[in-house]
């Protein structure tokens, strides 16, 4: 898997150190300067991140810095937890204490308020800044599904700033509407084996910068792409989701 350094701004290949594990750590906003939407998306990049290795067969375990008041922390837990980011498995006050992640750490992502400057060898990745009408409370105040917010970050490269307009939460609620009803139908036919040439545009995507734009785009391709079955087009969707988790699945059996 490669990924874009913030250091070298160069494509560099995510590798684990012995012992099998990748340790990922999530290094949120400086103390005195919140960012709930640049953290929250930062935690979003994690998340792509732990679920690509997770279909590797890598091991991954996630830390969050996290040095600003309960209260944020809380409300930032909530909507991570809205958006379907796993919670992490190591929090801490100091990003240069690997002890709790059982070794060094080999990646860094790097929420908008944070420097780019770090001591060591690790990948650095930076999230660019995030602006979220309503902040956090977009996710947590209801009126819309809250995996649509995801989809909209998702919708966007993590180096390309989201400044998600009146109109992208509707048009992401509307994609994510459209799409679990037809995987939902598409669940009616035989199973057929996925779409080869999307899988690779998905896998090529995934590997290639977290790309989940491009993923999106594939996926958009499929779902109108004349003579693909229909068994065909929903394993090549729930496989995507496997990363995606958008839980587009939800409406099998419902209808």
């Amino acid at each position: 898997m490669q990924i874009i350094d913030a250091r070298t701004l160069e494509p560099a290949e995510i590798r684990r150190r012995p012992g099998g594990l990748l340790r990922v750590c999530v290094r949120t906003s400086p103390t005195g300067h919140f960012d709930g939407a640049g953290d929250l998306r930062g935690l979003l990049i994690a998340d792509v991140l732990f679920r690509i290795a997770e279909l590797d067969g890598v091991q991954v375990i996630i830390g969050h810095v996290e040095t600003y008041p309960p209260e944020d922390a809380q409300a930032l837990t909530r909507a991570a937890g809205l958006l379907g980011i796993r919670p992490p498995t190591v929090r801490t006050l100091d990003s240069a204490h690997c002890a709790p992640f059982g070794g060094p750490v080999d990646v860094h992502i790097l929420a908008p308020a944070v420097s780019v400057r770090h001591p060591g060898h690790e990948l650095l990745v930076e999230v660019a800044p995030t602006r979220l009408p309503g902040g956090l409370g977009a996710v947590t105040a209801g009126g819309h599904d809250p995996l649509a917010v995801r989809l909209a970050l998702l919708d966007h490269g993590h180096t390309r700033p989201a400044r998600l307009g009146p109109d992208e939460l509707p048009r992401a609620q509307a994609l994510l509407d459209r799409w679990r009803h037809r995987v939902a139908a598409w669940a009616d036919s035989p199973s057929r084996p996925m779409h080869s040439d999307t899988v690779r545009c998905l896998d090529a995507a995934f590997h290639h910068d977290l790309d989940t734009p491009a993923v999106l785009a594939a996926l958009r391709r499929l779902e109108s792409e004349p003579g693909v079955p229909d068994g065909s087009r929903f394993e090549t969707f729930a496989y995507a989701d496997r990363v995606l988790a958008l839980e587009l699945p939800r409406e099998i059996g419902r209808r």
